[in-house]
């Protein structure tokens, strides 16, 4: 009779991809183990972590004895002869992660990976990866910290909601990506994110930055390497408004900022870019309702209002 096997454990069977921007990170198999099944002696064409979670391990690997203590990762290469030592006295527990990565560079069509970062992410990883396989196995002095994670995945598993397949594949690479960090401290060659840049809200920054000064669209299409045309339509379709429309905005609100002092207006509108107290007042209208002087005595009634609340002993009678 046919007998399904449903561990309460983690454990993933399922062949997993991960798309990342310039290759794909293959899950072929997960599982939480402890030693109250012994684990057979194996090879594969894959890469393979231990993982100890608690107590400690003895690992056969091509002819040697490995003892792993909690905290320790050993790293597998591939087509190596290698198995967990069965001893049914010891109660530890250890993770397994059995994976692959493949590149998406084929030398074919391009995709949102700009051709500067084509590849070299890959390329970093791949290099740790042969550098494991020159080795054969490669068990890092530095202790790994990982049971939360671990915990998050199961949890993924066991609770199933909206996406539960998708974030377990991320947060198997998140676990594949800390634990390669143990083999090299070295900083990634990789200095801007892939992908097209987010021309608008890069746009909306320079503003924050530089409302002080006067803004000139063609200056910033210029600084971002596109037209002035473009930038306006791109604002347009983000944020509804053209980009002219949100420099003023941007100043309107930072203006408030300062009404909220004893500053004059002539000081104020200088101090958000703007040629004179009349433009500033013509600005805060269209956009408020109410001229910069009504705005600060609002405000001025709104904090007694709140003091009065706070405190009503100390208020006029």
């Amino acid at each position: 009779m046919y007998k399904k096997y449903q561990p309460d454990h983690l454990y993933q069977n399922n062949i997993t991809t991960v798309s990342c921007p310039d290759f794909y990170f293959e899950i072929h198999y997960a599982e939480q183990m402890n030693q109250s099944i012994p684990e057979f002696l194996h090879r594969h064409d894959l890469y393979e972590i231990y993982y100890v979670m608690k107590g400690s391990m003895e690992c056969w690997c091509v002819g040697k004895v490995h003892e792993l203590k909690e905290g320790n990762l050993m790293f597998v290469g591939k087509n190596l002869e290698h198995h967990m030592i069965y001893n049914p006295q010891n109660k530890g527990e250890y993770f397994v992660l059995i994976f692959d990565i493949a590149s998406k560079n084929t030398g074919g069509s391009k995709n949102i990976v700009s051709d500067l970062n084509m590849g070299m992410e890959y390329c970093e990883i791949k290099s740790l990866l042969d550098r494991i396989d020159q080795e054969k196995y490669i068990i890092p002095a530095e202790n790994f910290f990982a049971l939360e994670l671990i915990q998050e995945i199961y949890n993924e598993q066991k609770q199933k909601q909206i996406g539960w397949n998708s974030l377990m594949g991320a947060l198997y690479f998140h676990f594949f990506l800390k634990a390669l960090r143990l083999l090299s401290p070295e900083i990634s060659g990789i200095r801007t994110p892939f992908g097209y840049m987010n021309v608008a809200l890069t746009a909306t920054k320079y503003i924050h930055q530089n409302y002080q000064e006067e803004i000139n669209l063609k200056e910033v299409a210029s600084l971002l390497n596109v037209t002035s045309r473009h930038i306006n339509r791109l604002f347009k379709e983000m944020f509804g408004i053209p980009f002219v429309h949100t420099v003023n905005i941007i100043r309107m609100h930072y203006a408030k900022q300062y009404l909220n002092t004893n500053k004059s207006i002539e000081w104020i509108a200088d101090r958000v870019g703007l040629s004179s107290a009349k433009t500033l007042t013509k600005l805060f209208k269209e956009q408020e309702g109410i001229s910069p002087a009504k705005y600060r005595i609002l405000l001025k009634k709104e904090v007694k209002t709140m003091e009065f609340h706070r405190n009503p002993s100390n208020s006029e009678k």
